[in-house]
This record gives structure tokens, C-alpha cells and sequence, in this order.
């Protein structure tokens, strides 16, 4: 198959490894939401989001290691619910904090940030600390799924100090805006944007502008996947199809595709986080397009920085 629908297509070996992180990872989620509720699995989920990429790029023992402060992130973003500025503060630090690690590695740490604002944001009731033990076991799981399907040996591209410092710096500014405007405003679903930031901003700034269009373009398939899943099928249907997207979603950033991961990823959120899809994809549309926007405007701005800065002296 050559052309566009190459694009699509998953090699078996891929497909199928991916059916059985997908099979590893659901059943402690179902598990912990079967439990002990939402909060549980909201806590396995973050602990996921945080674990994926140490757990693929490290030694068990260098990812297990970091699942614990990664937890201790959930406990206090919890803990500041309710306080913009704090929460603010604190997700501004967490962004920070991203610079050493992504001098190892690029985006080694990446999840943190992101596991900081929406938690921080996200509507509900929460315990911090059973959302921190609850992050420690999705940690876990992905040490667990990393050791299987990682590669610890390969070589890491580190980022130069400067630009991981420049780019910690921005994303700190950035999202800690962002958190604090939606804490202010009470926005239910407001998390998004500052989700989006944390996922979009990267060092590099034509990649911030590129992953930035990406992930419009996936969020709006995504949504009209939802919708078109919601009024077509049965509900037992829906959970079939969600599994699926799961695994379409997780083969998809196995090969690098990323408007691809979005398109898959986006049903699950949109069906599952809502009795009404159709306003909770509108949403999801509105806040990732404005976080998208203000990603690419940071990226154009810093840009024509780099462009129109006077020009260091040689000595």
C-alpha cells in the first residue's frame, strides 16, 4: 500500500504489542475505578502520564525511582485546589524543575507539568494522598510495561542547558498564567488549555508550531469520531470502540504519528468524562484550540527574538 493510506497502516508486531499494554494498563485502571472510584482511576491515569516516558527510556530502578516524586507532585497539586496563585506557583516550579531532566533526555520529565495543572484544575473530590499512592501504582505499571516493551540502552538526546532552561522558563510563565486564569475564572473544563500548553510547548520552537497545528487537527477528528460513536452505536459498542482507540492511540505514538495519537486519544476523554459528548467535545475543541494558539504565538515570539537580538561580539 503506497500514498496516503499508508499512513494508516500498523504493523502487526506493533499492533500487537500494543493490544497487550493496552490489556496491562486497563486492567489495574478498571481495577482501581472498581475500587475506590474516580479519584483512583484519575490517580492511575496521571501516574501514567508521568511514568510513560521514564519507564521507555530508563532502568526500572532509575523509572521506579522516579515515580515517587512524580506522586508527590499529585499530593500537592491536590492539596492547592481552590488557591489559584498557589497553584499557579506550584505548577510554574513543576515546570521548571523539567529543564535538568530534559538535559538528559528530551521530555524525560515532560509529564510532570502536565500531571501539576490538571490536577490542580480538574473538577471533583479528591483525596491528595490516596491520589498520590493511586499515582504510585500507575507509576508501577509502567516500569513494569517499560521493562517489556522499553529500550534503556539506547542513546538519549539531551537538550543543549540554554535552551532547557530558556524553554523551562517559558512553559512556566506560560502554564502558570494559564492555571491561574482558569482558577480565577472557575472554568469547569479550563484544564485543557493549560494541558495543551504543557504538551505543546517544546524547545525547539518550529517544533512548538508544528505540534501545536497537530494537535488541532487531531482534537477536532477526535471530537467528530466521539460524536459520530456516541449517536451510531450501542453502549456496549462504545466500549469496544474506545478499546480499540486506545490501541490505535498507543500503536500511533509507538510509530511517531501524533496528529494520529490525538485523533485516537480524544473519544476516550470526550465519552467517558460526560453524559453529554456533544457539549464536553465542544469544549474540548475550544480550550485545546486557544492553548494551541497561545503555544504558537509563544513560538513565533520567541522566534522573531532570536532573529532580531543583537548579535554577540566575538572576542
Amino acid at each position: 500500500m503506497t500514498g496516503l493510506g499508508a499512513s494508516w497502516v500498523v504493523p502487526r508486531r506493533v499492533l500487537l504489542l500494543c493490544v497487550l499494554a493496552s490489556v496491562v494498563a486497563l486492567v489495574p485502571l478498571a481495577g482501581a475505578f472498581l475500587l475506590a472510584g474516580a479519584s483512583a482511576a484519575v490517580g492511575m491515569v496521571m501516574g501514567y502520564t508521568a511514568g510513560a516516558r521514564p519507564a521507555l527510556t530508563l532502568r526500572p530502578r532509575h523509572a521506579l525511582a522516579l515515580a515517587v516524586p512524580a506522586a508527590m507532585t499529585g499530593v500537592v497539586a491536590v492539596a492547592l485546589r481552590g488557591q489559584p496563585a498557589a497553584a499557579a506557583c506550584f505548577v510554574a516550579l513543576c515546570c521548571l524543575l523539567v529543564a535538568p531532566a530534559s538535559m538528559r533526555a528530551d521530555g524525560l520529565m515532560a509529564g510532570v507539568p502536565s500531571v501539576a495543572a490538571v490536577l490542580s484544575l480538574v473538577p471533583g473530590d479528591f483525596r491528595p494522598e490516596l491520589v498520590g499512592l493511586w499515582m504510585l501504582a500507575g507509576g508501577v505499571v509502567m516500569v513494569l510495561l517499560g521493562s517489556r516493551i522499553g529500550a534503556p540502552d539506547r542513546p538519549r538526546d539531551g537538550v543543549a542547558p540554554a535552551r532547557a532552561w530558556r524553554h523551562a522558563v517559558v512553559m512556566a510563565v506560560t502554564v502558570g498564567s494559564a492555571v491561574y486564569a482558569v482558577g480565577v475564572l472557575a472554568w469547569p473544563h479550563g484544564y485543557w488549555i493549560a494541558l495543551t500548553l504543557t504538551i505543546v510547548l517544546r524547545p525547539f520552537d518550529d517544533q512548538t508550531l508544528k505540534r501545536s497545528w497537530q494537535r488541532v487537527l487531531g482534537t477536532v477528528g477526535g471530537v467528530i469520531l466521539a460524536l459520530l460513536l456516541a449517536g451510531l452505536l450501542p453502549l456496549w459498542a462504545i466500549g469496544v470502540a474506545l478499546g480499540a482507540c486506545l490501541v490505535l492511540m498507543l500503536a500511533y505514538t509507538v510509530q511517531g504519528d501524533y496528529p494520529k495519537q490525538v485523533l485516537f486519544l480524544t473519544p476516550s476523554v470526550v465519552l467517558l468524562g460526560s453524559a453529554s459528548p456533544g457539549t464536553l467535545a465542544a469544549e474540548r475543541a475550544l480550550y485545546t484550540a486557544v492553548g494551541a494558539i497561545l503555544a504558537g504565538a509563544v513560538a513565533i515570539a520567541l522566534a522573531w527574538y532570536d532573529t532580531h537580538r543583537p548579535k554577540e561580539n566575538p572576542a
